[in-house]
C-alpha cells in the first residue's frame, strides 16, 4: 500500500466532518463578525487618544468606552457559543473515527492483526487520536481565528499607511517560507515520536499481561530498564521536535517585532511631522501586534496542526488495511471438510510454508485427531479450517463445497472451539459463556454449564453467574477457566468441534467427569481433536500423525502402531498399552 500523501490524512479527518457540514459552518460564520470586532478595539482606541488630546473632553472618551464595551460582551457571547458548538462537533467526530478504527483493526484479516504489536494497536486508539482531538478541538479553531485576524490586520495597516506596513509585509514571506520547511520536518518528527510513544506502550501492554512471570523470574528491573530506553528515545524525538518549534517561534518574533520596532522609529517621525496623528499611530502599531502575534502562533498551532497529521497517518494506514467480508448469515451450517494439496506460508516467511501439500478429509460425524510434535502443523491446519487464514495453495471444501463459495460467517458459525491457552474477557462468568450464542437465556447458560462440568464450581460462588472473572479470566483456576470455554462451546451448539488439548488444564477427577460430557457432545458432531497426550485420542476413528508441515501417516490407533514408527515411538514414551 503506499504512503499517505500530506493532504490525504487531513482530508480524511475533514470528512468525517460531513454530516455536521451545516453546524460548522454556521459556527464559522458566527465567528467572522466576532473575531472581527476585535479589529475594530485599535481604532476605537486611536479615536479615544485623538478625542483626549483634540478636546480634552471626557464625553467622546466614555461614547466609545461603552461601543468598546458592548462590542466586547457581544464577542464574548458570540465566542462562547462558537467554541461549544465546535468542541461538540469535534467529541463526536472523534468518537466516530475511534469506532471506526477499532472496527478497522479486528475485521482485519488474523494476519494483519498478528503483524502489530497489542501495544501498538492501542496507543494508535489511545495517544493518537488523542492528539489529533486537542487539535480539533482547539488548535484548529484558534488557526482559523488567528488567520481572520491576520488577514483583517493588515488589510487595516495597508490602508492607514503603506510606507509603515512595508517594514512588516516583507517579513511576512520569510515567515512563511520558514513554516513549510520547518513544518515538514516537524511532521515527520511527530511521525516518528508517535511510533516510540506506541513502543513504550507495547511494553507496558506486554509486562502487565505476563506480570506473573515478570515476577516470578524477578524481571522487573529489567523490564524497568526496557520501558525507559524506549521513553528515553520518545523523550529525545519530543525535545528535538520542541527544539525546532521554538526556533520557529524565535524566528518570527525577532522579524516581526523588529519590524514593528523599526515602525515605531519611523512612525514616530511622522507624527512629529504632522503626517499621522498620535491616536492612528497607536492604532497602527496595535495592529501591528495583532499582525505579529498572529504569526507568532502560527508557530505552535502550525507545530499541533502537523504533530497531528503525523498521528493522523498512522491510524490513516490502518483504515487503509483491508477487512474481512464475513458475508451474511445463510444458516447453512457444514459438518465435513476436506484439505486437498494445502499449503500455507504466512506473509513475513513466504518461502517457508508451515503446512505442505496436505491432504484430509474429515467426514460428518466422524472424530479425527492431530498429533505430532509442538510446531508440526497441528494449530495452523485447525486455523485454516476456520479460515482464519488461507490457504497459499490448495483447496479446502466444506461439505462437497469449495470455500470460496461460501461466506466465512457461515463457516465460522459452524466450527466452535475449545483452546488450550484459554483467554477469557473481563466480564462475569455468564458473559463469557454467552459469548458462544448472545440470545441464549440463563436457563440455556446453565444447562451447558452443568454439562460442561461447570456448574458444580459457578454455584459455589456468591455471585453465581456473576461472579467477575478479572483480566484474561485470572480469577479463576486454569481447569475452571477451560471448562468455562466448554460450556462456551457447548452453547455455540456448532456441528464441527475443534478441541485443542480441551482437558489439558484438569485434574484426574475433572477430566473423567467432563470426558462423559465430551463423548455424548462429540456423537453427534464433528471433531477434531489436537492432543499431545495419545491417550485422548485412541478411539478416534482416524489419527493424523503430523511432522515438519505435513500429515505423515494417518490411521486408526491399532493401524498406526503397526505402520508408522514415529506414532509407535511416541505410545511407547507415553506407557500406552499396544
Amino acid at each position: 500500500m503506499s504512503q499517505p500523501t500530506s493532504q490525504r490524512p487531513f482530508s480524511f479527518l475533514l470528512r468525517y466532518y460531513r454530516p455536521y457540514a451545516g453546524r460548522v459552518i454556521a459556527a464559522l460564520v458566527f465567528m467572522l463578525p466576532s473575531t472581527g470586532i476585535s479589529l475594530a478595539f485599535p481604532r476605537l482606541t486611536g479615536s479615544i487618544i485623538d478625542s483626549i488630546i483634540a478636546s480634552n473632553s471626557i464625553d467622546r472618551v466614555v461614547e466609545t468606552g461603552g461601543l468598546f464595551l458592548a462590542l466586547l460582551v457581544g464577542q464574548a457571547l458570540v465566542g462562547y457559543v462558537v467554541s461549544v458548538t465546535l468542541a461538540r462537533t469535534t467529541e463526536k467526530v472523534m468518537g466516530t473515527i475511534r469506532v471506526d478504527l477499532f472496527r478497522a483493526i479486528i475485521t482485519q484479516p488474523l494476519s494483519g492483526v498478528l503483524a502489530r504489536r497489542v501495544g501498538e494497536l492501542s496507543s494508535r486508539i489511545s495517544s493518537d487520536m488523542t492528539q489529533v482531538q486537542e487539535t480539533f478541538s482547539f488548535s484548529l479553531l484558534q488557526l482559523l481565528r488567528q488567520s481572520i485576524l491576520l488577514v483583517g490586520s493588515i488589510i487595516l495597516i495597508v490602508t492607514t499607511s503603506i510606507e509603515l506596513t512595508l517594514p512588516i509585509l516583507m517579513g511576512i514571506p520569510v515567515i512563511v517560507a520558514a513554516a513549510v520547511f520547518l513544518g515538514r520536518a516537524i511532521r515527520a518528527l511527530s511521525v516518528k515520536t508517535q511510533d516510540a510513544l506506541a513502543r513504550s506502550a507495547t511494553i507496558v501492554d506486554e509486562v502487565l499481561q505476563s506480570i506473573s512471570s515478570v515476577k516470578s523470574y524477578v524481571q522487573e528491573e529489567q523490564e524497568i530498564r526496557r520501558y525507559s530506553a524506549a521513553i528515553s528515545d520518545n523523550v529525545a524525538l519530543a525535545v528535538r521536535g520542541a527544539r525546532l518549534r521554538a526556533a520557529f517561534v524565535t524566528f518570527i518574533i525577532f522579524v516581526i517585532f523588529g519590524g514593528i520596532a523599526a515602525v515605531i522609529l519611523y512612525g514616530a517621525g511622522l507624527v512629529a511631522r504632522g503626517d499621522i496623528s498620535m491616536g492612528q499611530l497607536l492604532s497602527f502599531l496595535m495592529y501591528a501586534m495583532f499582525v505579529g502575534g498572529a504569526l507568532g502562533s502560527f508557530a505552535e498551532l502550525f507545530g499541533s496542526l502537523q504533530k497531528s497529521l503525523g498521528a493522523a497517518t498512522r491510524f490513516f494506514e490502518l483504515m487503509q488495511q483491508p477487512s474481512e467480508d464475513l458475508g451474511l448469515d445463510t444458516g447453512k451450517r457444514v459438518h465435513s471438510v476436506s484439505l486437498a494439496n494445502v499449503s500455507f506460508a504466512y506473509a513475513e516467511r513466504p518461502t517457508v510454508n508451515v503446512v505442505n501439500n496436505l491432504n484430509l478429509t474429515v467426514e460428518s460425524g466422524s472424530r479425527v485427531a492431530f498429533v505430532g510434535m509442538s510446531g508440526a502443523g497441528k494449530s495452523t491446519t485447525a486455523a485454516l479450517i476456520q479460515r482464519l487464514y488461507e490457504p497459499t495453495s490448495g483447496i479446502i471444501t466444506y461439505d462437497g463445497t469449495p470455500s470460496h463459495n461460501m461466506t466465512l460467517r457461515d463457516i465460522r458459525e459452524s466450527i466452535g472451539v475449545v483452546p488450550q491457552d484459554i483467554v477469557l474477557i473481563g466480564g462475569t462468568i455468564e458473559e463469557n459463556i454467552r459469548y458462544g450464542n448472545t440470545s441464549a437465556t440463563e436457563e440455556m447458560i446453565i444447562q451447558s454449564a452443568q454439562r460442561a462440568q461447570a456448574w458444580e464450581f459457578i454455584e459455589r460462588f456468591p455471585e453465581g453467574l456473576s461472579t467477575v472473572v478479572g483480566e484474561r479470566g485470572v480469577k479463576l483456576s486454569g481447569g475452571q477457566r477451560q471448562r468455562i470455554a466448554i460450556a462456551r462451546a457447548l452453547l455455540k451448539n456448532p456441528p464441527i468441534l475443534i478441541l485443542d488439548e480441551a482437558t489439558s488444564s484438569l485434574d484426574a477427577e475433572s477430566e473423567h467427569l467432563i470426558k462423559a460430557a465430551l463423548d455424548e457432545l462429540m456423537s453427534e458432531r464433528t471433531t477434531i481433536i489436537i492432543a499431545h497426550r495419545l491417550s485422548t485420542v485412541r478411539e478416534c476413528d482416524l489419527i493424523a500423525v503430523f511432522n515438519a508441515g505435513t500429515i505423515e501417516h494417518i490411521g486408526t490407533h491399532a493401524a498406526l502402531l503397526d505402520e508408522s514408527p514415529r506414532y509407535r515411538h511416541w505410545c511407547d514414551l507415553q506407557f500406552i498399552d499396544s
